[in-house]
């Protein structure tokens, strides 16, 4: 590692400084938390088997809707079970789960890049981090991945300062493989594998295999057992052989063995999910690598191409093997090990980038604060390019939104957040010119991601709320507000709806095929409620002894393809909107009481 001799001393100014930026994150991340309606299917696992764990008192086995899940391990479930008893049981106290372990990510990539780099690299790391969509869009779902995140983050600092601090023997090792266990119980492997092979990838690139012994691989494997095996003792002695084939099949063999092609799938995540961080981060290893348009365009054969580059390669290694450039190194095999893993299982979930995320922000962090100590190479292309096409990037987002605000207006009024957008993103570009026209570097980029941070908060806690438009919230919220307890809830061929309305009641939500299952679910006698399109009830149930409770209007699904843009190009500014949205319903059995009024 770069020999930083003051990585360790944090002034009070530097610890509050970090302190009151952390809560700023964190109240980014909470901002609207539970008003916004969920966009994973996931969170309704977590949701409702954690509900039931507080309702049950059962601990152990993970229940939901009556069905036993052994998908994940426990310690998820029970981190969002005390988050219902501390704060009540509702959506704001599962995500907030979430929320917090992303919030406490930007400390710890602040303490990580000061140890490994320097201070400066330290700051705009922080300040980058709760930039990056990915993490900021993670830390608002009731799921297990930033958590996973924390804790491989947690693993990696760890092995670090054991590597880097020889003097304090093995602590920081066991404290690694503590963390990496607690990760295994969140989700599972990925929380070993991913800092093993980064860590190993990492030792014998810049040290040697002998630098293993120094790790404590025998009391890791003690470490780890030690947290892991009890829960799966107990599930296999409860459970037998349901829980171990689970184990043996869904949870290795299928995800071993599919049928997804290969692709490159998570190159592509890496770069859409990180902007505009991204076009900094293709900058600063073009700048790093030194591999520049000019040197190619000298070489008229392929062949002469691809030779010139493996020389490249060969010589990018041997740069950096020597500890100055160690830290470059290491953070670039934590974005290079998960890309290749993930991409060789062809296993496609963009989140799985999450881990990915604070290594792309310390590189992007070390290549503006080298530029911040020459400041000229500010107004070189390597910085100009990704500057200005991060400004076109955010006057883009804003014509879509005034677009789309205009064009909805006479239907939707625009919530106060939008409207702050508006002002606070127009401001800041505003501002972010002038600072940059005036040399005023590290303000500038402060600025630029102070803007990323409020866009993106207010996008998530205002704007999708706004164009997405989701029955399904106004219809949980009709029907948690009756007293009666004990109510089913069907949908009819409404797809992903099911998974929203089960998120926000907790409740069981049946996916209903065909007019037999509804009729069928209706059938039995206590309180049901039923949403499906208006049209649907209209032509084929509306003699159905079922009342109309609430109705919402809804998006339609279709395809942007040219004769629908063409269309509603022609209509501006006043397109017909019916044309793209249907009128959704939520029906109720018709009780005794009822039937008597």
């Amino acid at each position: 590692m770069q020999p930083q001799t003051p990585s360790n001393n944090f002034s009070i100014k530097e610890c509050l400084q970090l302190g009151i930026f952390t809560l700023f994150c964190f109240i980014a991340f909470t901002y609207n938390l539970s008003e916004v309606p969920p966009y994973h299917a996931d969170e309704n696992f977590y949701v409702t088997t954690s509900r039931n764990m507080v309702e049950s008192g059962d601990y152990i086995t993970p229940v939901y809707h009556d069905k036993k899940r052994f998908a994940k391990p426990i310690l998820f479930y029970w981190l969002v079970a005390t988050s219902y008893k501390t704060f009540g049981i509702n959506l704001y106290s599962a995500r907030l789960v979430s929320a917090i372990f992303g919030t406490l990510c930007v400390p710890l990539v602040y303490i990580i890049a000061r140890r490994i780099f320097d201070k400066q690299t330290a700051i705009i790391s922080a300040v980058l981090l709760p930039g990056c969509y990915l993490h900021s869009q993670i830390a608002r779902w009731a799921i297990t991945d930033m958590t996973l995140n924390f804790f491989i983050l947690s693993a990696i600092y760890f092995f670090i300062s054991g590597l880097y601090n020889t003097s304090s023997k093995g602590t920081p090792y066991y404290l690694a493989y503590i963390c990496m266990g607690i990760g295994f119980m969140i989700k599972g492997p990925l929380a070993i594998i991913i800092p093993t092979f980064v860590i190993g990838v990492f030792i014998l690139t810049a040290y040697d295999w002998k630098k293993f012994y120094q790790l404590r691989l025998g009391y890791g494997i003690v470490i780890l057992t030690a947290i892991i095996f009890p829960w799966f003792y107990k599930m296999l002695a409860l459970h037998g052989d349901e829980f171990k084939n689970h184990i043996l099949g869904a949870e290795l063999r299928d995800r071993a063995i599919h049928n997804t092609p290969f692709s490159f799938y998570y190159f592509w995540v890496t770069i859409r999910y990180n902007l505009p961080w991204s076009l900094f981060f293709i900058s600063a290893l073009i700048v790093k690598f030194k591999i520049t348009s000019t040197s190619l365009e000298k070489k008229i054969f392929k062949r002469d191409v691809f030779l010139s580059f493996t020389k490249k390669l060969k010589t990018l290694y041997l740069e950096m093997s020597p500890k100055d450039n160690q830290a470059f190194l290491l953070t670039i095999l934590w974005v290079i090990v998960p890309l290749i893993l993930f991409t060789l299982f062809r296993i496609e979930h963009s989140r799985y980038m999450l881990v990915a995320t604070p290594a792309i922000a310390m590189i992007v962090a070390h290549f503006l604060s080298q530029l911040l100590i020459s400041p000229d190479k500010f107004h070189h292309k390597s910085f100009k390019i990704p500057f200005y096409l991060t400004i076109i990037f955010y006057i883009f987002i804003l014509g879509l939104i005034g677009i789309g605000t205009f064009i909805l207006h006479p239907i939707y009024s625009a919530p106060f957040g939008l409207i702050t957008l508006y002002i606070l993103v127009l401001a800041g570009l505003i501002l972010l010119l002038l600072l940059y026209k005036c040399r005023k570097y590290f303000p500038m980029i402060v600025t630029m991601s102070i803007i990323q941070i409020t866009t993106l908060t207010l996008i998530n806690g205002n704007t999708l709320s706004l164009f997405n438009r989701y029955p399904m919230k106004s219809f949980a919220n009709k029907i948690l507000s009756d007293s009666q307890t004990k109510k089913r809830i069907g949908l009819y061929k409404l797809g992903n709806h099911r998974a929203r309305m089960g998120v926000m009641t907790a409740l069981p939500s049946i996916d209903l095929k065909n007019p037999e299952e509804l009729k069928l679910f209706i059938k039995p006698r206590g309180i049901a409620y039923v949403v499906m399109r208006e049209v649907d009830w209209k032509n084929e149930f509306y003699n159905l002894p079922m009342s109309i409770k609430a109705t919402d209007t809804g998006w339609m699904k279709s395809r942007a393809n040219k004769e629908v843009i063409r269309s509603f190009l022609n209509n501006l500014p006043n397109p017909n909107l019916v044309e793209y949205s249907e009128n959704y319903v939520l029906l109720k059995t018709v009780g005794k009481e009822e039937l008597l009024n």
